[in-house]
């Protein structure tokens, strides 16, 4: 048999999920490349605990690189396009032909859609959460909002657990009586992917809190000063500092490719996680993987890495004329930390024959300690 040709876009949960499980079943002969700009991944789920001093900023990410060490070719290069046609990926490198190929991107952030947000803060890359944590560092006395601007985000439960932490920073800090923390997102409740349960549940445990929540509005613009924001409903808030969650948007590549087929996201089947094209597939934020009412399974690093599991071991069936792996049921669950020594715990399946079957956890130490072993084990790469 001839050695097939893998080829994986993209470093995060889903990218290195599918080429260690597609490495791990199949022979030497079929090679498998993991192409990416950047040598170093960061885990986006460390920072609303970076950002209040409790995490490590040399600790947040893990070299690609060490794939090799797998026997995963890792290629650092920018790519320019997507030739589904001719089945190659054009890269600054060079172009790299595939006979299966997994595209997983993520999601590209535009900054631009909300204006004035260069001028304030966020938590949504390391860069940024970074910035905020020296402005924390800093903060006395006054108000802080967290302003989603629309549906989809990575992580939902990310703005309110980034919530629960400035909460406790400041009583940390004895500054939290000299302090007010909102948030606001233009959904209808927070976190309403997990059910209405989940989502007031997390209101009545903000509220204990003394953290105000305001729904139904998006965020449209920070005045020049950064000290005031408006949102979709003509309302506007001032505030000390405002963190803004970015628009998410596909990334450009893989729209031109074709492969978005002019939708907002990626669509592909939810089973399989395949595009419209053979053997082509698609996973993590840079999809769309529908359920029941009209809903779509959340962005999340540990879906994006169970969808990468999944196709690994589908290409790998493919390739060695094996029974395929069970359809992708859409299980997994996220952290929520209240403090640093609680985690809440949010998942469930998503897409089982009965339906979502999600439920939010409440705060333990034995969650904590389940979130610490996840972000070891993710920088150990077996996640």
């Amino acid at each position: 048999m001839a050695g097939k040709r893998i080829v994986v876009l993209g470093g995060g949960f889903g990218g290195v999920a599918a080429a260690r499980t597609a490495r791990g079943l199949l022979p030497a002969e079929h090679s498998v490349t993991l192409i990416d700009r950047n040598r170093v991944s960061r885990l986006c789920g460390m920072n609303p605990l970076l950002i209040v001093g409790e995490r490590d900023v040399r600790k947040t990410g893990r070299s690609l690189g060490q794939l090799a060490n797998r026997g995963i070719d890792f290629v650092e290069s920018e790519i320019s396009s997507i030739d589904t046609a001719g089945k190659v990926v054009h890269t600054a490198s060079g172009g790299f032909e595939y006979d299966y190929l997994v595209v997983a991107l993520g999601a590209a952030y535009d900054w631009d859609a909300v204006p004035g947000s260069e001028l304030a803060y966020s938590f949504y890359n390391f860069d940024t959460a970074r910035r905020l944590r020296r402005r924390l560092s800093r903060f006395r006395r006054g108000k802080l909002v967290i302003s989603v601007t629309a549906p989809p985000y990575k992580c939902p439960p990310a703005p309110f657990e980034t919530a629960m932490m400035i909460h406790w920073y400041f009583r940390k800090q004895g500054i939290r009586t000299d302090s007010e923390i909102m948030v606001t997102i233009p959904e209808p409740a927070p976190m309403a992917v997990a059910g209405p349960l989940a989502a007031q549940q997390l209101r009545e445990d903000m509220e204990k809190r003394g953290i105000e929540l305001r729904t139904g509005i998006g965020i449209k613009e920070i005045r020049p000063d950064a000290m005031e924001a408006e949102y979709s409903d003509g309302s506007s808030i001032a505030a000390d500092v405002i963190v803004t969650v970015p628009l998410h948007r596909v990334p450009k590549i893989v729209s031109e490719s074709g492969l978005t087929a002019g939708k907002p996201w990626t669509p592909v089947t939810a089973g399989t996680l395949e595009t419209g094209l053979r053997d082509v597939f698609a996973i993590g934020d840079v999809n769309v993987v529908p359920f029941a009412e009209g809903k779509a399974l959340p962005k999340a690093g540990v879906f994006a890495s169970g969808q990468g599991e999944n196709v690994g071991a589908r290409i790998a069936s493919r390739i060695l004329g094996t029974a395929e792996p069970e359809a992708y049921d859409g299980s997994g669950e996220c952290f929520l930390a209240y403090s640093t020594g609680q985690s809440a715990m949010v998942g469930g399946t998503f897409l089982g024959n009965a339906g979502p079957q999600v439920a939010l956890k409440p705060p333990t130490a034995a969650g904590m300690r389940s979130k610490e072993r996840f972000e070891r084990e993710w920088r150990r790469f077996k996640i």
